[in-house]
């Protein structure tokens, strides 16, 4: 277990060299469509907004390494604490 992340301030996706860490309570989870691929993707809603799944890690370094290595692409990620670890999401801005 990583610990509790409860406490942890919210840093903003955009402009924080540190991807922001949401409590799985604080989303909804859904699935999307994204062009080009056939099938729902599982995905989650956060403040009006639509997330992919990328990938489950199971400690803190790994998921904020994998996290900065998307924000230097210019993309907006979130993290979400589960019993298992981090889930890695990435803002989908073409999702239905």
């Amino acid at each position: 277990m990583i610990g509790d992340l409860s406490s942890a301030v919210p840093i903003s996706p955009l402009t924080a060299a540190t991807p922001l860490i949401v409590d799985r309570k604080a989303v909804s989870s859904c699935h999307i469509y994204l062009p080009d691929v056939p099938k729902p993707v599982g995905a989650i809603a956060y403040q009006g907004k639509l997330y992919s799944y990328v990938r489950v890690y199971s400690t803190l370094e790994p998921a904020q390494r994998a996290a900065l290595r998307l924000l230097q692409r210019g993309n907006q990620v979130i993290l979400t604490q589960v019993p298992k670890g981090l889930i890695l999401w990435v803002l989908e801005l073409d999702a239905r």
